[in-house]
């Protein structure tokens, strides 16, 4: 399986590709299912599987105040798309320049860099300056550059579509079990382990902070049971989102209270596996009422995670 940074030259690959497009954040159970029909297709027509996927965000450079909040960061959004099985993904750089291509240009770009036998799609797919080149153009211009357009239904769960604007408003909402159920997976955040405030420590459960790419997705406030990666371990953890309002603190946070582990993991990257959401955060009229809340969510996680698989 290749990563290539930009299109290649036409030279480089000779094999017929079956081609999606997109920026795939999440890698959701609906990317799942058409990148399933590339890869089927591929293998119909003798060819190699290929992903376009862009970064940055395409709205985030046209549209920087609509930018949404990443359910995957660059590199976690690699690793799913090898995990999915296409053969090769392409990192296309999105730029203000970009954004200005007609669809004609762009999709003369594609031919030059790939013997494309199959563009896979959904049904609203375009690509170009202002969308102009919809389905329609896209099958004309296949139909004389020698491939074809195929569509692939949205998948849908619960009688709606299964998207990343409807995971991530799950995520925001509190909802994480719906949010894991339309990823097929734990939804993740990582970051550095960074040294906080001390007020966990200070209550009796000292916590790794997680310096978290602002330009992620972070769950509603809240208490979580979770599984947390650090130093090459995997360990149970009580993981809090929030803003300390015991506390009058203002700044949001991401820690992690690991369950029966000691020393020193400042500077280790960390990341958290959300299993499942306790309760909501709120302010308690004192420390000792908040502790006590505190040994209860530590024993709730340890009986919920004892239940669950490490790995979903």
């Amino acid at each position: 399986m290749s990563v290539i940074q930009g299109l290649p030259t036409r030279g480089d690959v000779s094999t017929p590709v079956v081609l999606t497009i997109g920026t795939f954040d999440g890698v959701h159970l609906g990317h799942r299912s058409l990148l399933d029909r590339v890869i089927a297709d591929a293998g119909r027509e003798h060819g190699i599987s290929v992903v376009i996927t862009f970064d940055p965000h395409p709205r985030c450079v046209v549209d920087p105040g609509g930018c949404p909040p990443m359910l995957t960061g660059v590199d976690e959004r690699v690793e799913l798309l090898r995990g999915s099985g296409v053969e090769s993904i392409v990192l296309l750089p999105f730029s203000r320049e970009l954004s200005t291509w007609t669809a004609e240009r762009f999709c003369n770009a594609l031919t030059d860099a790939f013997p494309i036998r199959r563009l896979v799609t959904g049904p609203g797919f375009a690509v170009g300056h202002r969308r102009a080149g919809d389905l329609d153009f896209l099958r004309a211009y296949g139909a004389a550059h020698g491939f074809d357009v195929v569509t692939v239904e949205p998948l849908t769960r619960g009688a709606a579509v299964v998207s990343s604007s409807r995971i991530r408003d799950a995520l925001l909402d509190g909802r994480l079990d719906e949010a894991n159920n339309l990823l097929g997976r734990r939804y993740e955040l990582s970051g550095a382990v960074v040294h906080g405030t001390g007020t966990g420590k200070g209550l009796g459960f000292p916590t790794i902070n997680l310096d978290v790419d602002p330009g992620r997705c972070v769950p509603a406030t809240g208490v979580y049971a979770a599984w947390c990666d650090v130093a090459g371990q995997r360990y149970p953890a009580a993981s809090s989102i929030g803003f300390r309002p015991t506390f009058g603190g203002d700044t949001l946070s991401v820690e992690a209270h690991l369950l029966d582990v000691a020393g020193d993991l400042y500077g280790s990257r960390a990341t958290l596996s959300f299993v499942h959401r306790l309760r909501e955060e709120i302010a308690y009229p004192s420390a000792e009422a908040l502790i006590e809340q505190m040994t209860r969510d530590v024993e709730q996680v340890r009986s919920f995670l004892a239940a669950t698989p490490t790995s979903p």
